[in-house]
């Protein structure tokens, strides 16, 4: 059996048409094609559960499903594993965004780290930001040694009677740290934001 359609029994083949209409749901957020593949993903689970086997009763399919488990349980985490590891790959922002999107839908503990997680990019480009308006204007932003010999990042020129520390430098290292924590924060999303199956 291919097909969850292909079903001998019509009260069988209704359970099932019910199970993938709660998975249609789900996926009514994602783009068609990635929706298509998980659709088809969750069909083959509850085929290869029931073992192929197109004469299955109504009860059994019950009991199968059951076995699953809904589709909510486990497909939103699955998606936003499988973002997070899209992300990983490519470091591509929009991919990025997607992840902490999915990761968000996928549950309370995920969505928590997906909160400090976005203040974290934002702290990325902060500092990428800040480099920028260095070049445009010299009081623009820098690192600064106050009178008191402590040193603070500061905007806008906030210190004036502080010493500028790392003049012009600061823009390649703004932008080179920004980098470097978008990179590694993009290559922990996997470990962060992973699948956590409800499967029984």
């Amino acid at each position: 059996m291919e097909r969850l359609t292909e079903l001998e029994h019509e009260p069988a083949r209704a359970l099932a048409a019910e199970y993938m209409h709660e998975a249609d749901i789900l996926l009514g957020r994602l783009p068609r094609s990635l929706a298509r593949q998980y659709r088809r993903d969750v069909e083959l689970r509850v085929i290869e559960a029931l073992n192929g086997g197109r004469n299955a009763s109504a009860e059994t399919v019950a009991r199968t499903l059951d076995l699953v488990g809904p589709p909510g349980h486990y497909l939103p985490a699955e998606i936003a594993s499988q973002a997070a590891r899209r992300a990983a790959r490519t470091l591509n922002p929009r991919r990025v965004v997607e992840a902490l999107r999915y990761g968000a839908m996928s549950g309370v503990g995920t969505a928590t780290i997906v909160s400090v997680l976005g203040l974290l990019y934002a702290a990325v480009l902060f500092v990428i930001a800040a480099g920028a308006a260095r070049l445009i204007s010299p009081d623009a932003a820098g690192i600064y040694q106050l009178s008191t010999g402590g040193y603070v990042l500061g905007i806008g020129g906030n210190y004036p009677e502080a010493r500028d520390v790392l003049g012009i430098l600061f823009v390649p290292l703004s932008w080179a740290f920004g980098a470097g924590l978008y990179t590694a924060l993009t290559q922990l999303l996997p470990v962060l934001i992973r699948e956590r199956s409800h499967r029984r």
